[in-house]
């Protein structure tokens, strides 16, 4: 589990480094970052973690997906994107679902490590 988190933190860092420093259509960025959110979402289940990690890695995705998320919200008020948009929660929010999987990465979130 500790090296799935790594891969979302490191995923999630990624696409928030391009939203600040590519021409990339934010768009794009919000709808890669809401698949990696799920599908890490999803490996977390099907491997059956448990334990406080697994809890950080759920808030995680919440806060994730509450901020990519947010950049759909935007979209969907104004489609055209004429304007210029500063969506506050869309650019804090991957950051610190960036920290709180580090977070989880370090708690235990398997059999062995709660055991153990």
């Amino acid at each position: 589990m500790r090296s799935l988190f790594l891969a979302a933190a490191a995923a999630h860092a990624v696409l928030v480094a391009i939203l600040f420093t590519a021409t990339v259509d934010v768009m794009l960025l919000s709808g890669i970052g809401i698949v990696v959110t799920l599908v890490t979402g999803v490996v977390g289940l099907v491997r059956k973690g448990i334990g406080a990690g697994m809890w950080a890695g759920a808030v995680a995705g919440l806060v994730a997906l509450l901020g990519w998320g947010s950049w759909l919200l935007v979209w969907a008020t104004d489609p055209d994107r004429n304007d210029p948009v500063i969506n506050v929660w869309g650019i804090l929010l991957p950051g610190l679902a960036v920290v709180v999987y580090l977070v989880a990465a370090a708690l235990p979130s398997t059999r062995r490590d709660v055991v153990g």
